[in-house]
């Protein structure tokens, strides 16, 4: 069954407000106009879109999210082609939603962001952090155009983009023993006060490079968050293990510190964009182009700890 595109406007402004009523007046139609046009979606489509309760609304299905998503989308690049195709570069504004949670994320999405709304003046962002799993629950529930998280378990829901390969490193205090080699072999870490960054898969991945080879792990500290962890390690307590790291090695504890390749390990995490599968806005492309260029180029290059430097 064929759905024209003003079916799918009407499926698109039901979807958007939540009640067949809200969408009518919005599309100045009738509410049957819009029920037919969501019965006639779901035949064409074979999935259900909405749920419906009585004097409460309607709620999009998880499918419903994902065919809203599309609809979209197709709408979007249907008004645009109808504006002036040459103009679809220079068109792109709107708000572009990013879930975060990467810990070294503001290292470098101001920057971007700071560049396409300098070129873009009707972009505007929305950044929000959260773990690894809050991140991609919001995606899939349609709160972010976009993640930028560590890869793990590969999920068909989300379409991912790698962006850069983060060895695992150790981090401490400039003076300490340790900081005068120019890398540092796990057998030696476990030996040492540890700090550890206590954060949802984090902990039980820091236990697995540490492989305590019968070693009795001595955790002095542990902390949610990376400035926290870095903080630490320079007031001399212990040391740690991250996988990335700022531009500025600075720490609001003030002492100096050190980052050191972990010799004999390939271990590392997989910084990656996430989207939802089908086709991407403009604005998302654009985004995701520029976090591919920086991660690529030089600037990318510093936020890691190469074994081989």
């Amino acid at each position: 069954m064929a759905l024209s595109l003003r079916a799918m406007r009407y499926v698109q402004a039901a979807l958007q407000h939540g009640s067949i009523t809200g969408a009518a007046e919005t599309v100045n139609v009738t509410p049957s106009a819009i029920a037919a046009a969501l019965d006639q979606a779901e035949k064409a489509f074979g999935v259900a879109l909405v749920t419906r309760a009585r004097a409460k609304g309607i709620f999009p299905t998880a499918a419903g999210r994902d065919v809203g998503r599309r609809i979209d989308d197709l709408l979007e690049r249907y008004d645009t082609l109808l504006t002036d195709v040459s103009d679809l570069q220079s068109g792109l504004s709107g708000n572009l939603a990013i879930g975060y949670n990467a810990p070294i994320a503001p290292a470098f999405l101001p920057t971007l962001a700071a560049q396409i709304v300098s070129s873009q003046q009707d972009v505007t962002f929305t950044f929000t952090e959260g773990d690894n799993d809050a991140v991609k629950k919001g995606l899939l529930d349609g709160k972010f155009d976009m993640i930028l998280f560590v890869e793990d378990l590969p999920n068909p829901q989300i379409e991912t983009q790698p962006l850069l390969f983060a060895p695992t490193y150790c981090l401490c205090p400039a003076d300490h023993p340790l900081a005068q080699n120019e890398t540092v072999h796990v057998s030696q870490i476990v030996t040492e006060p540890l700090i550890l960054l206590d954060r949802p898969a984090a902990r039980e991945y820091y236990y697995d490079v540490l492989d305590q080879d019968g070693h009795d792990l001595r955790i002095v500290a542990t902390a949610n968050s990376t400035e926290m962890v870095r903080s630490l390690v320079a007031s001399g307590i212990g040391i740690s293990l991250l996988n990335m790291k700022p531009a500025d090695m600075a720490t609001y504890a003030g002492p100096s510190i050190r980052c050191l390749p972990i010799s004999g390990r390939t271990s590392g995490v997989t910084l990656s964009l996430g989207f939802a599968p089908g086709p991407k806005r403009g604005l998302v492309q654009l985004f995701t182009e520029a976090c591919t260029a920086f991660c690529e180029g030089k600037l990318g290059e510093q936020l890691i700890v190469r074994v081989d430097k």
